[in-house]
């Protein structure tokens, strides 16, 4: 391969595997209910409040009546368990494969360049824990902390 095509195997490399992160994130935050890690948490009202959401999203992007939004309720329940177990078996496989990219990403970079990375990789996660929060009415995590 010469560094062209190389470059282009990275890059949709990189593509498909963000893709399936933002896939696995959402069925992540839509269905299986986990809460955050540092929280040690894990609470059916948070399943609950996150379907509702999935639900709500749906029914407003594609106007569904009461009727449609019921029986929708009724298909997401009966998938939601199977679903939160594949998940809870790919995970482990998912961030294994997320950090060996992340760890090629850093190789083809500068010790500059990484180092930046490494920081829009820490705001990346800290926005997504605030957005946790935020869902789940937790609030600001330090204050809570400091309590």
């Amino acid at each position: 391969m010469n560094g062209k095509s190389k470059a282009w195997a990275l890059a949709l490399l990189v593509a498909v595997l963000l893709l399936g992160g933002v896939a696995g994130a959402a069925v992540d935050r839509m269905l299986v209910g986990e809460r955050t890690a540092s929280s040690g948490q894990r609470g059916r009202s948070g399943d609950r409040d996150r379907r509702r959401s999935y639900l709500d999203w749906l029914s407003a992007q594609l106007e569904l009546d009461e009727e449609q939004q019921a029986q929708v309720q009724v298909v997401v329940e009966e998938y939601r368990e199977q679903i939160s177990s594949i998940w809870r078996e790919v995970r482990p496989r998912y961030e294994e494969l997320q950090e060996q990219l992340r760890a090629e990403i850093r190789a083809v970079l500068t010790e500059e360049q990484a180092a930046n990375y490494d920081a829009l990789l820490q705001r990346q996660r800290e926005r997504h824990e605030r957005e946790v929060d935020r869902r789940h009415g937790n609030g600001n995590r330090e204050e809570q902390d400091r309590s």
